[in-house]
């Protein structure tokens, strides 16, 4: 029983260590995936252009992923550059969504976390009803908590979990804001997030990693 523990312990912390790359890396396969096949069926219209140059950073950056951490830096500060400018003056097509959730994710990418948090911000106020606004707040989320913006982030979690478009990431987002419930000390509430997540989604991996964390705190 205490190896089972000790692993879960390892896994969980794993996890904690790692959700920022997650869930970033969740929302980069989706961006990654979404601009090649638009490209392709929107062929050479007025979008073509920012979905080709989309399609083409994405490329390269993906083929620097075996070159090491300082190439792959070096294609993101470029992707950076391009998608800036695409921003600045062709932000005004179908493509801008996918656009901002590209520059957004490689800005994290750097940790040139502020940068990320104003993208993040306007893609929301922009596109607050896209179907990926969902999963921009939660990167958002992560980015603030990364920079022990605890209350903000909490915030974004809530939001998230409150709507009803979002339901697929509720249990996820729900465990979010009780972790930094507990780093801000306020265990009562990530208790009861805990405990919301066993009773809405009691199969799910979510709820597993919920219990884990009620063991510590009741």
């Amino acid at each position: 029983m205490e190896n089972v523990k000790a692993r879960l312990h390892n896994f969980f912390k794993f996890l904690d260590d790692n959700k920022l790359w997650l869930a970033i890396g969740f929302a980069v396969a989706i961006a990654a995936g979404v601009p090649t096949y638009l490209y392709r069926q929107k062929g050479a219209n007025d979008l073509g252009e920012v979905w080709s140059r989309i399609y083409r950073m994405n490329y390269e950056v993906a083929a620097t992923q075996q070159e090491g951490p300082e190439k792959k830096k070096e294609a993101l500060e470029g992707a950076i550059s391009e998608y800036s400018f695409l921003k600045d003056n062709l932000s005004a097509t179908g493509a801008t969504p996918w656009l901002l959730l590209e520059l957004s994710n490689a800005q994290y990418n750097v940790k040139k976390y502020d940068d990320a948090i104003l993208t993040y911000r306007e893609f929301i106020n922009r596109f607050g009803n896209h179907s990926l606004a969902p999963v921009i707040r939660q990167s958002l989320g992560y980015v603030l908590e990364e920079k022990e913006q605890l209350k903000e982030a909490i915030e974004q979690f809530e939001k998230i979990a409150k709507n009803p478009e979002a339901i697929y990431l509720k249990a996820q987002v729900r465990l979010d804001a009780g972790r930094c419930y507990e780093k801000l000390g306020q265990l009562d509430s990530a208790v009861a997030a805990y405990k919301d997540i066993i009773v809405t989604f009691p199969g799910s991996g979510c709820a597993t990693m919920a219990r884990y964390r009620l063991e510590d705190l009741e």
